[in-house]
């Protein structure tokens, strides 16, 4: 019997071509296709007087947003526990020391209501995460920030292309980062990108990936060098290159076909669960989410009996996340109150969820899923 991965890569002919193509140009560095995958974000995601900078990761470009913002030694950044361990990293990176939070039972995102009581004369930042594509209480978020002048730097790693009130995440706020890297909905082999809303940080932003140098954003988006340059900042090699980009433009072309695909499967997987005792279903219809994965959460620890179901009729699943705070080299570092995030992460499972995924996939996963609570 064929596995069913968790994740599948989807990468089509189109794609495929435009590796070609890009590979004919001869300029396999950052450059005009570059700067074109730039546009083509800020067009999708309807971007007015905001800036977009790609990087070679969405942990580079959680750095380098941590920098542009000011973030440095000594400072404190507020995020949940319930994460990948990319944005604890990067606040490390800059000096700054990680505080980590709890999240909320509805969406799993950040409990603010917690996250406040760890504020201190330290704490510049707060780095909420819209887990699994839903969105966390963003104005609970920002509400929060006004009232301790804090930056949000928004892990969006998981969202490019949800919506709230009609407007796409990363379109309006302070910073927000997306990630596409090989498994994400729109992928660059490995990528990621900052969006801010300023001038001064979009030049402090393209400066930092490519290890401070002045002119040379400017010169290779033509697919040239400046050979006459001086380096003004600290930086780093984070660049995105002709050839990763040009990959994320055959992806992001179609992107609104892969999100309703992922959408339409997380509908059917809502459906056939919803009225399964022993399990929760996300909380959403998913019109407005861009579902990167998609979690259930299994009920009265019954999950590792699943897992071994699943296992045995060839079904591969995932846990998103185990929590930071467990982690040997955070152990450590401040955090508060974990009620919810140590429950849900004895709970949370990744089913597969592929773009244009196989209509048998989606009816074998639902099968081996109700079949399991038929008979425990």
């Amino acid at each position: 019997m064929e596995r069913i991965p968790v994740f599948i890569p989807f990468i089509g002919n189109d794609t495929k071509k435009h590796l070609e193509d890009a590979l004919d140009v001869g300029w396999l560095g950052m450059g005009a296709s570059t700067k074109e995958f730039e546009e083509r974000i800020a067009d999708f995601l309807n971007l007015e007087n905001r800036f977009v900078v790609t990087t070679n990761t969405g942990t580079s470009a959680l750095h380098i947003a941590l920098r542009a913002a000011g973030i440095g030694s000594g400072d404190e950044v507020i995020t949940p526990s319930f994460n990948y361990v990319a944005d604890h990293q990067a606040i490390k990176m800059t000096g700054a020391n990680v505080v980590m939070c709890d999240i909320k039972e509805e969406n799993l995102g950040i409990d603010c209501e917690k996250a406040e009581k760890l504020v201190t004369e330290k704490t510049k930042a707060i780095i909420p995460l819209h887990f699994a594509g839903i969105p966390c209480n963003q104005k609970e978020v920002f509400e929060m920030a006004e009232k301790y002048n804090l930056r949000v730097i928004e892990d969006a790693m998981h969202a490019f292309g949800t919506t709230i009130d009609n407007k796409k995440i990363g379109s309006y706020g302070d910073v927000t980062c997306f990630s596409f890297d090989p498994v994400k909905i729109v992928t660059s082999i490995d990528g990621g990108c900052v969006i801010v809303n300023n001038e001064e940080e979009f030049k402090r932003l393209q400066k930092f990936r490519l290890l401070g140098v002045d002119k040379d954003t400017t010169e290779r988006y033509k697919n040239k060098r400046s050979w006459d340059y001086d380096v003004v900042s600290e930086g780093y090699r984070y660049h995105l290159t002709n050839i990763m980009a040009s990959v994320g433009i055959s992806q992001i072309k179609r992107v609104v076909e892969f999100i309703e695909s992922r959408q339409k499967i997380c509908q059917e997987y809502n459906k056939a669960f919803k009225n399964i005792e022993g399990v929760k279903v996300p909380q959403t219809d998913f019109k407005e989410i861009s579902p990167f994965i998609y979690s259930l959460r299994v009920l009265d620890d019954k999950r590792e009996f699943l897992i071994k179901h699943l296992d045995k009729i060839g079904i591969d699943v995932g846990i998103h996340f185990i929590p930071v705070h467990k982690h040997s080299y955070f152990a450590n570092d401040r955090c508060g109150d974990m009620t919810v995030t140590d429950r849900v992460v004895k709970e949370i499972l990744t089913l597969p969820l592929h773009t244009n995924m196989k209509s048998e996939y989606v009816q074998r996963v639902i099968n081996g899923i109700t079949s399991f609570f038929k008979n425990n």
